[in-house]
C-alpha cells in the first residue's frame, strides 16, 4: 500500500481548500501568539527558553533595519511569483503542499505585520543559542517550508518524474534509430 502523504495531487478544489486550511491555520496561531506576547516578557526557562516582546523593523538578525518598505515589496514580489510557479507547476503531493502553505502562510503573516504596525511582533527567545534572532510562529513556518521544499526539490521530485525521463529518453532514442535508417544521420 503507498503513503498517501506522498501521492499526487491532482489541481482543484481538494488542492485549494487543503493549502487555504493550512495558510489560514497557520495565521489564526501566528496572529493569536503576537497578540498574547506583543509588549510583555514572560519567562519559561530561564537561560533556554523565554517569550520576549521585541518589534523588528526589518527583515532575520535585524536586515534592512528601518526599511519596511523595501520588505513589503520584495513579500509582495515573491508571493506573485511563488503563486504563479504553484499554479503551473503539477507535481504536487502532500509533502509539497504542505511545505508551500507553510511558506505562504508564513509571508503573509509577517506581512500582515508590516503593513499594519509597520514591523513584525517576535516574542520567541532561544537564549541557550546567545546572540540568535528572537522570532515568531511565521518565521518558524518560513523556514520549516523551506526546509520540507528542499527536501522535496532534491530527493523526491526526481523519483516522482523518473517514469517521465525514462518515456522521453525510448522517445528520443527511437527518433533517433528512425534518422539513422533514413541516413539522416
Amino acid at each position: 500500500m503507498k503513503n498517501k502523504f506522498f501521492n499526487r495531487y491532482k489541481t482543484g478544489l481538494n488542492c485549494l481548500l487543503f493549502v487555504l486550511f493550512l495558510v489560514f491555520a497557520i495565521l489564526f496561531v501566528d496572529i493569536l501568539t503576537k497578540i498574547l506576547t506583543d509588549g510583555i516578557s514572560i519567562p519559561i526557562w530561564n537561560g533556554v527558553f523565554n517569550f520576549v516582546s521585541v518589534h523588528n523593523t526589518g527583515g532575520a538578525w535585524s536586515i534592512l533595519n528601518e526599511y519596511t518598505w523595501i520588505l513589503i515589496i520584495l513579500t509582495f514580489l515573491f508571493l506573485i511569483a511563488f503563486l504563479v510557479f504553484n499554479y503551473y507547476f503539477k507535481q504536487r503531493t502532500t509533502l509539497y503542499l504542505v511545505g508551500f502553505s507553510l511558506v505562504v502562510g508564513g509571508a503573509i503573516g509577517n506581512l500582515i505585520d508590516r503593513l499594519f504596525l509597520g514591523y513584525v511582533r517576535d516574542f520567541i527567545s532561544l537564549d541557550f543559542l546567545g546572540n540568535f534572532p528572537v522570532f515568531n510562529i511565521a518565521d518558524m513556518c518560513l523556514c520549516a517550508g523551506v526546509i520540507i521544499l528542499c527536501v522535496f526539490f532534491l530527493f523526491l521530485y526526481p523519483k516522482l518524474n523518473k517514469g517521465k525521463l525514462k518515456k522521453n529518453a525510448k522517445y528520443n532514442l527511437s527518433k533517433q534509430i528512425k534518422l539513422y535508417k533514413k541516413g539522416s544521420l
